[in-house]
């Protein structure tokens, strides 16, 4: 059976974003979710949908196997690494690039045109580990169609914005533009940015070892969600949220999370060759070499 709630707000909005960069712990939830359940606030909107056993785990291994090497140390991930400042250039000065505290994350799929890199294309990981890469979309494929299965509204409109994305920068037939995949992350305080602003996120993590804690917080409703292998939770992670403290852990503790979603942004990619043009206008100051 699965268990409705009414989640009432303990933070409002101001008191809530103090949090942001700091890590959560157990003075920030009264309640802990561990079965199927569905959470709403007080105006009926959903705040999250908790499945156990929601996956089947040889998916969720093909996941792991075909993803984990996009794992690479990284400063790109800005207040849910526990740190947002500006990067500082090896002369001292200081450039406009945002950057966070290292931590062990990866990026699968498609990225759209930034302050670094002003073109779309494939990650790092896609472009070097293809075959890999396509190893592991049937997993994103399986996760699309529980989103679909248990938040059919939000979908409907990420799908129908992915739909009208050029092809070359889906994953396979699915929502998704991008996989974010960590490793023994404990993510600070923060709301989702950069994706698909009127869908709804998604957690799956990976467990090997032995450990307690690395629970999903919700500061502002005092709530927290306990996800281990073949779980699955959709949220509404524009809202505040990270993770508490890992403990209690074997020496072989390991945990890979996985987060799928739509950049917003990807809908403006145009064709790879016209991507290409892009490259080296940027890299030589004409369109053809």
């Amino acid at each position: 059976m699965i268990k409705k709630i009414t989640a009432k707000r303990v933070l409002s909005k101001k008191q809530a974003s103090k949090l942001k960069t700091k890590f959560l712990n157990n003075t920030h939830y009264t309640q802990l979710i561990t079965s199927d359940c569905d959470a709403y606030d007080n105006h009926g909107n959903l705040l999250f949908r908790f499945r156990k056993n929601a996956i089947p785990l040889q998916v969720l291994k093909k996941g792991v196997d075909s993803f984990k090497d996009s794992i690479e140390v990284t400063e790109s991930r800005g207040a849910a690494s526990g740190s947002s400042h500006k990067r500082i250039r090896k002369d001292g000065s200081i450039s406009n690039i945002t950057v966070g505290n290292k931590v062990n994350s990866g990026s699968v799929g498609y990225m759209d045109s930034g302050a670094m890199v002003k073109y779309c294309r494939k990650t790092a990981f896609a472009r070097n580990y293809f075959d890999k890469f396509k190893q592991g979309i049937p997993f994103v494929e399986f996760i699309d169609q529980k989103y679909k299965e248990l938040c059919p509204e939000h979908y409907a409109k990420q799908k129908s914005i992915a739909d009208g994305t050029n092809r070359n920068y889906i994953i396979g037939n699915t929502s998704f533009t991008t996989v974010t995949v960590n490793k023994n992350f404990r993510t600070a305080c923060h709301q989702d940015a950069g994706d698909f602003s009127e869908g709804f996120g998604n957690l799956i993590v990976y467990r090997e070892g032995n450990y307690n804690g690395g629970y999903f917080v919700m500061p502002e409703y005092g709530i927290a969600v306990d996800l281990h292998n073949t779980d699955l939770l959709f949220a509404d992670v524009h809202k505040w949220h990270g993770n508490t403290e890992i403990t209690e852990a074997s020496d072989d503790w390991l945990r890979i999370s996985f987060v799928m979603y739509y950049r917003e942004n990807m809908i403006k990619c145009s064709s790879p060759t016209e991507e290409l043009q892009k490259t080296k206008m940027d890299k030589t100051g004409y369109l053809t070499l």
